[in-house]
């Protein structure tokens, strides 16, 4: 039987790691179950004939794909699936209000939902330049693409997601300090006015 096994985790795809996902919040089955499961997964090979393999050859699949799994993954805000060359959003600054607002729907939390988070972070390149620059083609929702990204590398959708859970931080706590700015400039002319040093003298 050939045996096709995943080298590195840039041959997992997402819908693969979140078919495992799925089996890894299961709590019916016994650890035998489990990995023949996972293997399955991840080789194409068939539940029921799994049975069949060499022991030493099941334990050193289930070593592969887990060497594949843990291995970290750096960010590429460009890659090419299906014929289409695709850009991550360049300016969050320039966001849509839908990208928002979608944005918001599928938390990185939730690896079901994370084809449509792609199909955010990730569009077709309308245009692009010598130096990295591109544009991408306008968002019109999930719809078109989210399917398609269910065939993303894992090494594409690792790097997006630490990379945007990175910047996300970073805007959440410049957030905070804005707000905490503004709060304490507003305490300040609050303080001014009761103390009269902030009160305009009107001639009757």
């Amino acid at each position: 039987m050939k045996v096709t096994l995943p080298e590195n985790i840039s041959e997992i795809t997402l819908e693969q790691f979140q078919s495992y996902s799925k089996l890894v919040e299961r709590k019916d089955l016994d650890e035998y179950q489990f990995n023949k499961r996972k293997v399955s997964i991840f080789t194409g090979i068939k539940y029921k004939d799994l049975d069949n393999i060499n022991q030493l050859d099941f334990v050193d699949i289930l070593t592969q794909i887990d060497l594949s799994l843990n291995v970290d993954a750096e960010f590429k805000p460009r890659f090419e699936m299906g014929g289409v060359e695709f850009g991550f959003i360049p300016n969050f600054d320039k966001m849509t209000t839908k990208e928002f607002v979608d944005l918001s729907l599928y938390p990185v939390s939730d690896v079901e939902t994370y084809h449509k988070l792609l199909a955010i972070l990730f569009r077709p390149i309308k245009n692009k330049d010598t130096f990295g620059n591109y544009k991408l083609k306008n968002y019109n929702g999930t719809e078109k693409y989210a399917e398609l990204m269910k065939q993303t590398p894992m090494n594409i959708v690792n790097g997006a997601l630490v990379f945007f859970c990175n910047l996300a931080n970073e805007l959440q706590q410049s957030t905070k300090r804005y707000i905490q700015e503004e709060l304490k400039k507003a305490e300040k002319q609050v303080t001014t006015l009761k103390s009269g040093d902030g009160t305009v003298q009107l001639n009757e």
